[in-house]
């Protein structure tokens, strides 16, 4: 080995993982617990959905379905090993494709009701939108 490169690889110890880690590290790991949401969001949540996404995904009226289902085994096989991050900006950016959007926490609500749609089930910590790039979706148990 030459001692150009005996001298360079000290530097390249130190400056490797400086470069490695931030492009690594600004999503934070993926959180193996579910994310957690409070009852309330859910249940206005709820309420948002009816208003606003119901009629393309008719959840429980037995009417046409023109969108993909929210729950169930074909959407926790899409979504469930996602992040939350993902789900949201697919709502944020698309959806209703027409019409009038959710404001404010709207979307936020949504997804906790989607959360406790697919067995999730709600506590006391809200659903936190600067968490959504670390959690996991986690929808893998049971509809309700």
């Amino acid at each position: 080995m030459s001692t150009r490169r005996l001298r360079l690889t000290p530097y390249l110890l130190v400056a490797l993982p400086i470069a490695v880690v931030p492009a690594t590290a600004w999503q934070g790991p993926l959180a193996s617990d579910s994310p957690g949401f409070t009852e309330a969001q859910a249940s206005a949540g709820q309420v948002e959905f009816a208003r606003k996404c119901a009629p393309c995904h008719a959840p429980d009226d037995g009417g046409e379905r023109r969108a993909p289902a929210l729950s169930g085994p074909s959407f926790r096989d899409k979504w469930g090993d996602r992040r939350v991050r993902q789900l949201f900006v697919r709502m944020r950016d698309g959806m209703p494709p027409v019409g009038v959007r959710p404001r404010g926490d709207g979307y936020t609500n949504i997804l906790a009701f989607l959360l406790r749609k697919n067995g999730r089930t709600a506590g006391a910590e809200p659903l936190d939108p600067l968490s959504y790039d670390r959690l996991a979706l986690g929808v893998s148990g049971q509809e309700r």
